[in-house]
């Protein structure tokens, strides 16, 4: 068996790194930035502990000890997750365009408390719950995917046995 280094490469670790400075400044871009005061903030955050665990985490954002003046990265991803899987259903027509939020519109506490109300909203609709159940890739699932058949493309079927000899003949006769 061979040695496993569980320490990783300095030039992988090097990399990593990068890779999450360039998404960190990517969510940046997203980054509400306004007055924001602690009580509206955390009213948001346990909407948010409540949404959490319909994606398969941990409900565990801590709460906000003071004011803010822009909402940490870590919170916007979370923000930015929900937001899509909100799209998403909107698109799907499980749940009202009324549900979605922008980023930019998050400046002051009456857009926090707007937001937690719409996300109050979705965690408590059945419907939404079944889409997020159903639209989750399961282990099951991905197996089946990776195991199924390769379908026939009628345009590349393989031909019969003896079409080569056939093929072989034809151009020889043209030679």
């Amino acid at each position: 068996m061979p040695h496993e280094d569980k320490e990783m490469a300095p030039e992988v670790l090097q990399g990593t790194e990068g890779v999450a400075m360039a998404e960190d400044e990517m969510v940046g871009e997203f980054q509400p930035r306004g007055s924001f005061r602690k009580k509206p903030l955390n009213t948001l955050v346990m909407q948010t502990t409540k949404l959490q665990p319909l994606f398969g985490l941990k409900g565990d954002y801590p709460k906000f000890d003071d004011d803010q003046t822009e909402l940490p990265i870590e919170f916007v991803r979370l923000l930015m997750m929900f937001k899509q899987s909100i799209d998403d259903a909107i698109m799907a027509d499980v749940i009202d365009e009324d549900s979605t939020f922008t980023m930019e519109d998050i400046t002051d506490d009456s857009s926090i408390k707007i937001l937690a109300g719409k996300l109050g909203s979705v965690v408590r609709d059945k419907k939404f719950k079944k889409f997020l159940s159903e639209s989750a890739p399961t282990e099951e699932g991905m197996e089946e995917e990776m195991t199924e058949e390769p379908t026939m493309d009628p345009e590349r079927t393989p031909m019969p046995e003896g079409a080569d000899e056939t093929i072989d003949d034809l151009f020889m006769g043209r030679m």
